[in-house]
């Protein structure tokens, strides 16, 4: 095995072994939140090969699936958004390392009309998008809750939390009345207690009678029912939410919040307008600790005003109501 010794900064001179694949690991010592991309050579160029390594500030081991004679080299990245987790749902099935399903029947806290199931009837994927449906299939609960409409809810946590970073998903959303999809995040292990003093990011949320805009909300403040929430909507300028594919990011940083819409950023919440009331020492709570990942498809509720919504007048043709996801990738920023 070869390394061009000279092409690396000296802290980050790494060991290399062999495995008989052929593969090669890669040893090597972090600067902790730094971040770094193993490339190797090839002819006369050098190429990024695997995803980027984020420092721990201990070492960090890689294998390489690359030949013995390989030549390596470790370059620091900065002053970019660097991809730390992504799912492109190129596979036949849910990638379980990233994804679980909540299983809930009693309408989120928000008086809704669904019940979550982890049946892949409603949450499967295909064709190379994340599919989440729902049907107007009732089902009842062992305690003899019954709900009008089954679908899914899938999260990342535990297996995908991030501090800070740009979030990034393209999809498509479904329609119909009392219909609602979210894409969104919450604290994995809510240091500021519970709902909403915990924080809450929207980074879409849509009604199916009104698909020609986007929403998006921070929900904080105190424990409910004290909690508060600022955010607001923007219209697509062609294709509503429901004809096409469309590209939604939030880029979340320690003093503010901000959304985009194709690429066209179209709002920013400061820190200086939100607030936990449980947090004693920080100006930036709740929006400072880990937060995961969360899909889901929803039916009726309090998110539509005085009426849940329920979309009866609806004919059985109109179901399933699908939302799809053809990508969802989170950077985060190297300094």
């Amino acid at each position: 095995m070869k390394i061009l010794l000279a092409l690396l900064p000296l802290p980050l001179l790494g060991q290399i072994a062999l495995k008989p694949e052929p593969a090669s690991i890669l040893t090597f010592p972090t600067k902790e939140g730094a971040f770094y991309q193993v490339e190797a050579q090839d002819g006369e160029t050098w190429k990024a090969l695997g995803e980027p390594v984020k420092g721990t500030g201990e070492k960090v081991i890689r294998t390489l699936p690359v030949a013995p004679d390989s030549k390596f080299r470790l370059t620091p990245l900065s002053q970019q958004w660097v991809t730390v987790w992504k799912d492109d749902f190129k596979g036949n099935s849910i990638d379980r390392s990233k994804w679980s399903n909540e299983v809930n029947g009693y309408g989120g806290g928000n008086n809704e009309l669904q019940y979550y199931s982890e049946a892949p009837k409603y949450a499967f994927v295909k064709d190379g998008n994340l599919n989440i449906s729902v049907y107007r299939d009732a089902h009842t609960t062992s305690d003899g809750k019954t709900q009008p409409y089954s679908s899914a809810r899938l999260r990342t946590r535990y297996r995908g939390e991030w501090t800070y970073g740009r979030i990034e998903i393209r999809a498509k959303l479904p329609s119909g009345e009392g219909i609602w999809p979210a894409l969104w995040m919450l604290p994995t292990n809510s240091p500021y207690g519970g709902w909403a003093s915990g924080g809450e990011i929207d980074i879409v949320e849509s009604k199916g009678s009104a698909v020609n805009k986007t929403i998006g909300t921070l929900h904080f403040g105190d424990n409910w029912p004290k909690n508060t929430y600022k955010g607001g909507e923007t219209k697509f300028s062609g294709k509503n939410a429901a004809e096409d594919f469309h590209t939604y990011i939030v880029e979340w940083k320690k003093d503010e919040i901000s959304w985009f819409l194709n690429g066209k950023k179209w709002q920013t919440i400061k820190k200086e307008d939100w607030f936990s009331a449980t947090a004693k020492k920080s100006d930036t709570a709740p929006f400072d600790s880990p937060f995961h990942l969360i899909f889901n498809v929803a039916v009726g509720g309090h998110f539509f005003g005085g009426t849940k919504q329920d979309p009866k007048n609806l004919p059985d043709s109109a179901f399933p109501q699908t939302l799809q996801i053809d990508y969802v990738k989170v950077l985060q920023w190297a300094e």
